[in-house]
């Protein structure tokens, strides 16, 4: 049982929370959105500059190979010009992981915040009823290390609804729209 999957049962309708999160996450995502596409747009430029040189290079060695031979100098250019867009792409991996790294970030400094407030409170009362829901009334069900979201288990059976893990699960719902910014 992940959380995934048991998350939109607990969710039910609008709670103050979600009202609560909605201009949080809806400013997040913005800021993300910025933020990737600066990021992004500093590794293309990188990566043009990586292509343009690894172009030039390649030109000046294939003029050199033309004398030694042309079979030797498309070997040559190929072999650059793949290994300029091998590192191309791998800065622009590098480029997303961060701004990933930083929305996840991000997210959890906001959900962290909350730790304490009544809307948390009412969460992981919310959080806890679903814990003996799907492991049983004998579950033993904790508060979460952050303050946000609960620990169940039940035998070897065990439930994590963290707050790091709805952070992990509202990012993988949000993977669709991330990835429309790498685009």
């Amino acid at each position: 049982m992940t959380a995934a999957s048991v998350i939109p049962e607990i969710v039910g309708p609008e709670s103050p929370l979600d009202v609560q999160l909605r201009p949080m996450s809806a400013g997040l995502l913005e800021r993300a959105e910025q933020r990737a596409s600066q990021v992004l747009d500093e590794a293309e430029r990188q990566a043009a500059g990586v292509l343009a040189d690894a172009r030039r290079r390649g030109e000046a060695i294939l003029e050199s190979a033309r004398e030694e031979g042309a079979a030797a100098a498309r070997r040559s250019g190929t072999r650059l010009l793949a290994d300029a867009r091998r590192e191309a792409r791998e800065r622009i991996l590098r480029a997303q992981r961060g701004v990933y790294e930083q929305v996840r970030s991000l997210a959890q400094d906001q959900l962290d915040r909350l730790a304490g407030a009544p809307a948390a409170k009412e969460l992981n009362a919310r959080l806890a009823t679903f814990a003996h829901d799907r492991l049983g009334p004998e579950a033993t069900v904790h508060d979460a290390k952050s303050g946000i979201g609960v620990i169940a288990a039940q035998g070897r059976r065990r439930l994590d609804l963290s707050g790091e893990v709805l952070v992990q699960r509202e990012l993988a719902e949000m993977a669709p729209r991330i990835e429309d910014l790498w685009s």
